[in-house]
């Protein structure tokens, strides 16, 4: 069982390593944005400077072009200049919008993912390595059921790359019920798995019987 509980012991590391990393991320995102504050500020107000551009740039092209229906025909007033300068000023703050929300959008993800580094570690990991210290297998089967049960955990789970939360959950039961007869279905089944503590403990299992 201690090799059960040091490749448990690892994969929690790995998730608090995760942790301190999304941390970090995201103080550098911060400091990167000028902080929530201004990220908000430019939530709410990037719409108007976008829309003042578009009236700026269509009053300005009106404006030209009547200039120039005005000056005798010889003149060559710079319509086409003008034109393309008050595009810029449009896309200015489109582009703008666009790498705001792409921040947005990449500090969300950050956050998910060190939401769910300590939701495994609080809700699987854990209690699955006080289960089996104690022998608790009825723990055990509470931990299965809650694979299956709580969506936020089996997709936190799957969002940090510890394995398919069906499978695990099944591999709990197994190892639970393990018996000479489900031998083959044990072996079968820690082959599939992608969590290494649950591989590890069904072959366990599988030497006891």
């Amino acid at each position: 069982m201690k090799e059960v509980i040091d490749e448990i012991d690892r994969r929690i590391k790995r998730l608090e390593a995760e942790i301190e990393l999304a941390e970090l991320s995201m103080r550098r995102m911060e400091r990167s944005l000028k902080g929530e504050e201004v990220l908000r500020k430019a939530g709410s107000y990037s719409i108007y400077y976008l829309l003042f551009a578009v009236v700026w740039m269509v009053a300005g092209l009106l404006f030209f072009i009547g200039i120039r229906n005005r000056l005798p025909v010889a003149a060559n007033f710079p319509v086409l200049r003008y034109g393309l300068f008050f595009i810029l000023i449009f896309l200015a703050p489109v582009a703008y919008i666009l790498w705001t929300n792409r921040g947005e959008r990449a500090t969300e993800g950050i956050e998910s993912r060190e939401r769910w580094a300590r939701m495994v570690i609080r809700l699987f990991y854990t209690p699955l390595k006080e289960a089996l210290e104690r022998g608790d297998e009825a723990k055990l089967v509470e931990l299965a059921d809650s694979l299956l049960e709580n969506r936020e955990l089996a997709r936190a789970i799957e969002g940090v790359n510890e394995g398919d939360s069906k499978m695990m959950a099944y591999a709990l039961y197994l190892y639970i019920r393990r018996s000479p007869e489900l031998k083959a279905e044990i072996v079968e089944t820690s082959e599939k798995l992608a969590n290494k503590p649950l591989k590890k403990l069904l072959l366990l299992g599988v030497k006891d019987l």
